[in-house]
């Protein structure tokens, strides 16, 4: 023991790196070692942590209160935040933040890792609330902050927009914030599982409208049962929505109560993109509750491809430009799958629209598709009903489209059966959209336009070429044969 404590003083002394352990069950307070782990949240928000150093609670035990530690890491050793012993068949250890605004809290810090916790901050009341909350209000640019394989759930944010908009818009389960100037480049939020968490999952505001933050990235998390928004990254330089999976959106244990939200959004963005995502039934609310929307504010461009959607309550796509200030960004909605998710809506008249190998399927249900005044609509598939309408106007291009059951808006397009191998699954993954690939006798093989600048692969990898002519929707391969 004693040699223990030496080797621990030594390390102090010499300024490097050390693991510190906190069990919230033990007897005595400690001094962060494992042999004599803290016991109180107390003990870790006085101590100011240094580059390299690792944070660990102790697994399945339960800490009440909020967690606030200080310092910050380097670019080569950030500060970590885990559990031990790793990988315990026990369970993570729970945070609970037992009603207070935010369960763990970094400020102003830099390169810090937050991984392996169950993190929750369940109240009677609802206000705002946020389990993870990393924020800067200092007037500088911060670094490095990563959130990944956490669990949040049972967050008592607030979720009516309507009546508590700030509130609403500070409640998550998991938020990055800033205010006064300041900014916080490199956040990557990714494998997390979100539930139950009012006001929303995941809420990511890395810069301002004139100092964006960079490099901010959400991915392969999992949300469910939230009452309000998805994701959303707000005042950010191409920011990545990607590969996240978020399913019945205004549900839960905290649903929403008045206002609007949007499963995957993005505002005051320069070149911003969702991919790769899965959005399935939402809510509705007030009048948005669409899977994807290109909210106002954003330049460049707004791109939103390679996702699957079915069933939201309010559609799959919103162009929202006009929702605040304006700024006009081309859009370009490709390559996706819209499984029973009819309904796009359109506010404000700058954006140009370029809607392009997308699959609409709703052989059930009649579209009700709003679009900006310039828009393209290229080499689709609209599946609908004998009453379905589709947008017309001056400026409202259609080119080499397939449509079935429903009339076309154009004499230059295509209608029958497109042969999907096995559509409308409903399903909870990507993979689900592999229905919509095409047999060897679809008449939409080679049929479509080319569209330069076209991203160069389809929904499911295939490459799409830039001068000969691709299948319509978002299948470009040889016909599948069953």
């Amino acid at each position: 023991m004693i040699f223990f404590y030496l080797a621990l003083f030594c390390s102090l002394v010499a300024g490097g790196p050390t693991q510190y352990y906190v069990d919230c069950n033990a007897t005595s307070p400690g001094n962060g070692s494992l042999a004599g782990p803290w016991n109180s949240l107390g003990s870790v928000n006085s101590f100011v942590f240094s580059p390299g150093d690792v944070l660990s609670f102790k697994s399945n035990i339960t800490c009440k209160g909020v967690v606030a530690p200080l310092g910050s890491g380097n670019l080569t050793h950030p500060i970590r935040i885990m559990s031990y012993p790793p990988d315990s068949i026990n369970g993570p250890p729970i945070l609970d933040g037992d009603g207070n605004n935010y369960t763990l809290l970094l400020k102003n810090q830099d390169h810090w890792r937050i991984s392996n916790l169950a993190v929750t901050n369940p109240a009677a009341d609802l206000g705002r609330r946020q389990g993870i909350l990393i924020m800067a209000d200092d007037g500088k640019v911060h670094s490095d902050m990563v959130v990944d394989h956490n669990t949040v759930y049972d967050v008592a944010g607030q979720t009516n927009k309507a009546t508590h908009s700030s509130d609403f818009a500070g409640s998550a389960g998991i938020s990055i914030n800033t205010s006064n100037g300041s900014r916080i480049d490199d956040v990557w939020v990714r494998d997390n599982k979100v539930q139950d968490c009012g006001g929303g999952a995941i809420k990511v505001r890395p810069g301002q409208a004139t100092n964006q933050g960079r490099n901010a990235r959400v991915s392969y998390n999992s949300i469910d049962a939230c009452g309000g928004d998805g994701v959303i990254i707000a005042y950010a330089d191409s920011p990545s929505i990607d590969h996240n999976v978020a399913s019945n959106l205004g549900k839960g244990k905290y649903p929403w109560t008045g206002g609007n939200f949007a499963a995957m959004w993005v505002m005051c963005d320069h070149n911003p993109v969702i991919a790769h995502n899965v959005v399935y039934g939402s809510a509705m609310s007030l009048y948005d509750s669409e899977a994807f929307d290109c909210d106002w504010g954003n330049t460049g461009t707004c791109l939103v491809e390679y996702n699957y959607s079915h069933d939201n309550a309010g559609g799959s796509f919103l162009n929202c430009d006009g929702c605040g200030d304006p700024k006009g960004p081309t859009q370009i909605v490709r390559y996706n799958v819209f499984e029973n998710d009819c309904r796009m809506v359109s506010v404000g008249e700058l954006p140009e629209l370029w809607f392009c190998n997308n699959v609409v399927y709703c052989p059930k249900q009649d579209f009700s598709i709003n679009v900006p005044p310039t828009t393209h609509f290229v080499n689709n598939i609209f599946v609908g009903t004998a009453n379905a309408t589709l947008p017309t106007g001056s400026g409202v291009d259609w080119k080499s489209n397939f449509f079935q059951s429903v009339t076309p808006p154009t004499e230059n397009g295509f209608t029958g059966n497109p042969g999907f191998v096995n559509p409308g699954l409903a399903g909870k993954t990507l993979g689900a959209a592999f229905g919509y690939r095409v047999k060897p006798d679809s008449p939409v093989l080679s049929k479509g336009s080319v569209v330069h600048g076209n991203g160069n692969l389809d929904f499911f990898g295939h490459d799409v070429s830039n001068y000969t002519a691709p299948n319509l929707g978002a299948y470009s391969g040889a016909g599948v044969s069953l």
